[in-house]
């Protein structure tokens, strides 16, 4: 036996995510994916022109030195900096820490992630300056 009811389907538009601003902010977290590619691409590229000895890291340096790529490191950087900040937001939500009988905040935890985060920096800072 057959039916001549019609199925409902639900339309979905392109703009769907534009609607609420959860969704704003997801999709511009999941976009932060596209600068960490480039990265990914440059540190290799980096790491190949090291291996390529003096002229090869020459001209990589040279590279990192067009405003165009500073400009999109720099957009990168932003990226990296945003997804790492919801990441470390998500973080206390995992984690179930109990001291003296009493589950703790997310405050100490993100904060301690960001010393860590600060104090890893300043260290390879140092080290790549000095």
């Amino acid at each position: 036996m057959t039916t001549q009811r019609k199925p409902y389907v639900r339309t979905m538009t392109p703009t769907w995510w534009q609607k609420l601003g959860f969704y704003r902010f997801y999709m511009l977290r999941e976009s932060t994916s596209v600068p960490a590619v480039w990265f990914s691409i440059v540190l290799m590229y980096g790491v190949f022109a090291l291996k390529g000895g003096p002229e090869s890291w020459a001209g990589f340096v040279g590279f990192l030195q067009n405003p165009l790529v500073l400009l999109i490191n720099i957009v990168a950087l932003l990226a990296a900096v945003l997804h790492t900040k919801t990441w470390f937001d998500l973080a206390p939500k995992a984690a179930n820490i109990v001291v003296n009988s009493e589950k703790m905040g997310p405050e100490p935890i993100v904060k301690a992630l960001w010393a860590v985060t600060v104090v890893v920096t300043v260290i390879i800072l140092a080290v790549a300056l000095l």
